[in-house]
């Protein structure tokens, strides 16, 4: 095979990132649009729904703590590798019209991408180090569109197929394809030698995390990435239901939630000219939640406020997930503690997060009424521009 020149080995290099960070979100986005089908082909209720919409953000969480370990037996590349053959199999899994094999199939793609989660902003932070910034935007953005495009597709596909597999088997096509391009590129040796090159050495064997267990900004920053996932995978999973119950069709869900994801793909590519337009991180954060709480009211409202409604919130929730790990990558000296760090904010984040929907299901099912579980809602995003503020506070201690 034919040496690529470094030009050519980062470009390739870099596809292969993106195809990767595209299977990243979509897989969890396409479900909630198909949220009554699912229920009625599996013949369960909401709280089991609930509990399924959950189930990927916890996943998130309790297996980004493995990420670690996994770099120190694998490293890098391989830790990347293995979390694609994990997502992979857990899509074609979900293939399988089986109310238990779609929970263990869902927990399959929740580790892949709980992994992935974790990895990819450590290959921003090691491999592109001097652009961290813009890449880290681009990185999120393209985390956006996945979304976007996993909840615009799900209601179509599911439509022109007339079976749940085919929008499920999508993804396990794209997460196969994703596989085959990481593979590919680590084969080239330009792309490996760029990567070994901006790495850590590799006989270092621990991780910060353990650190980061006494360190009040580390805390911050996982208050900032957690409440700021429970927002978007509460959004993506209930959004879908809530219209439904005001007489919209699957298909113009689907819709909403593919203008509310894919806003969020320019807000998080211009978010570091934001922060810095704005010149201060802490009021960066309130402005950004102030925007999704109107985005939110709008989204209530309904007609002729959903589309700048979705505009808003989708842009703010980009931006948002852009300037979590932004601030993780402006903290992290090394790629230690950008390990140690995005394991335990995501880990622990993520947590949390998982309870979002399932804290929205409940307050739903016990009160048979939306307003409880929007007052939640509300409740969170103001809980996230803090947060922002307390990593602010908690920097200047540090």
């Amino acid at each position: 095979m034919a040496r690529l020149s470094p030009a050519a080995a980062g470009g390739f290099l870099l596809a292969a990132f993106l195809s990767v960070t595209f299977v990243m979100r979509g897989p969890v986005t396409a479900v909630g649009p198909l949220a009554h089908e699912i229920c009625e082909a599996m013949e369960v209720g909401w709280d089991a729904y609930g509990t399924l919409s959950a189930l990927p953000i916890a996943a998130f969480g309790v297996f980004s703590f493995v990420s670690p370990a996994l770099v120190r037996r694998f490293g890098l590349w391989g830790g990347i590798a293995a979390a694609l053959m994990i997502l992979s199999a857990g899509a074609v899994l979900r293939m399988v019209t089986n109310w238990s094999v779609l929970l263990a199939a869902t927990l399959f793609v929740g580790a892949g991408i709980a992994i992935l989660n974790v990895l990819m902003p450590v290959v921003v932070k090691t491999v592109w180090a001097q652009k961290s910034g813009p890449m880290m935007g681009l990185y999120t953005g393209v985390i956006g569109s996945s979304g976007a495009v996993g909840g615009l597709l799900a209601a179509p596909l599911l439509s022109l197929s007339g079976s749940l597999a085919v929008p499920f088997g999508f993804w396990a096509l794209a997460s196969g394809i994703a596989l085959l391009c990481w593979s590919l590129a680590r084969r080239e040796p330009g792309a490996e030698a760029m990567l070994q090159a901006s790495s850590p050495r590799q006989e270092e064997k621990k991780s910060s995390f353990g650190a980061m267990l006494s360190d009040p900004l580390a805390w911050a920053l996982t208050a900032v990435m957690g409440l700021q996932s429970l927002t978007i995978y509460t959004a993506a999973a209930w959004m879908p239901p809530f219209w439904q119950s005001l007489g919209m069709s699957a298909s113009e869900t689907g819709f909403w939630i593919f203008v509310y994801l894919l806003s969020g793909l320019p807000a998080s590519v211009f978010t570091p000219r934001f922060m810095k337009l704005v010149g201060n991180d802490a009021v960066s954060g309130i402005i950004l939640s102030a925007i999704y709480l109107a985005g939110l009211a709008g989204w209530i409202a309904g007609g002729v406020w959903l589309f700048p409604a979705s505009v808003a919130a989708g842009a703010s929730q980009g931006a948002m997930l852009s300037v979590a790990f932004l601030l993780m990558a402006q903290k992290s000296t090394d790629m230690r503690r950008m390990l140690g760090i995005s394991s335990m904010a995501q880990g622990i984040g993520y947590l949390g997060a998982g309870c979002g929907p399932w804290i929205f299901a409940m307050l739903y099912e016990k009160t048979q009424a939306w307003t409880y579980p929007f007052v939640f809602f509300g409740t969170v995003l103001v809980l996230w521009g803090l947060a922002v503020v307390a990593s602010v506070f908690k920097e200047k201690l540090n």
